[in-house]
């Protein structure tokens, strides 16, 4: 299955959230087989019409998402409507959790940017019309120490997520890492002693809602509170537990029309697997 992570956020120590995408799963009796290419004509596949004659589909020119069910799509929110009802679930998620642990929350330090972006890519080497939706990021002043408290919060958050049709969130398994990166740039081997510990919970249509708990009590180096303090006037917090609500990809309805037209040559087919970006 492939995996994929939100495009553009703002800061490096936000680590990692890797969304789980649906795999389309539609097998086809006409396609006869795939074959795949790097090169400028990115992925193709080899198909049979109806009348037997062999076509040849050119994956670059895919409207959608390499990942993102282009049904879900259809039936989703549009970017705007996704990035309000995230909103929307991020401030639920707020009050729930000030009411547990007496959280107090900052005001979002990039709320003038435009969480809308496009064009993006496909990821078949080619342009998608949907647009990527990157929210600003909530910061609470202050963050849960105890790891039962934080598993705590985890299963609020999942309990708001899970009214909003998104999944209980997860924490990144990073398995791949090795001791010395988990050290190093975590500041700890497991989640119960890492300074930076976050996670993610996939929502329909490639949406996502990230959360990162960041506890400086856990420096047992020292070296992180200089590594992650903000600009002076930053509204930034060293200590903290946040959100942030992104997408990536959703449909503007100005563009159904071109998109439906354009998905037409792909019904049916199975995506090949993406290329690396």
């Amino acid at each position: 299955m492939s995996q994929f992570k939100p495009h553009g956020h703002r800061r490096w120590w936000i680590l990692g959230v890797v969304l789980v995408v649906v795999a389309l799963a539609a097998v086809p009796a006409v396609i006869i087989g795939q074959h795949m290419v790097e090169s400028a004509t990115g992925r193709t596949t080899v198909a049979v019409n109806a009348d037997g004659s062999e076509r040849t589909v050119y994956w670059r020119d895919y409207p959608g998402l390499a990942g993102v069910d282009t049904q879900q799509v259809l039936e989703g929110p549009t970017p705007q409507e996704g990035f309000e009802a995230g909103q929307a679930m991020i401030a639920e998620i707020e009050l729930a959790l000030s009411a547990e642990f007496g959280l107090e929350w900052a005001p979002p330090a990039d709320a003038d940017a435009s969480p809308f972006n496009r064009p993006i890519e496909n990821y078949f080497g080619g342009r998608s019309l949907l647009t990527n939706v990157n929210g600003p990021e909530s910061q609470s002043t202050s963050v849960p120490q105890a790891w039962a408290d934080k598993q705590r919060a985890l299963s609020i958050i999942g309990e708001v997520s899970g009214r909003y049709g998104f999944a209980a969130p997860e924490i990144n398994g990073l398995e791949r890492w090795s001791e010395e990166d988990r050290i190093r740039d975590l500041g700890g081997l497991t989640p119960d002693k890492q300074v930076i510990v976050s996670g993610m919970a996939p929502g329909p249509a490639g949406q996502w809602l990230s959360v990162r708990f960041q506890d400086l009590s856990k420096d047992t180096t020292g070296t992180f509170a200089d590594r992650l303090r903000p600009p002076q006037g930053s509204q930034w917090q060293l200590n903290t537990v946040a959100l942030s609500y992104g997408a990536n990809g959703l449909l503007a309805a100005e563009d159904r029309n071109e998109f439906e037209s354009r998905l037409e040559p792909f019904r049916g087919l199975t995506p090949p697997e993406p290329l690396e970006s």
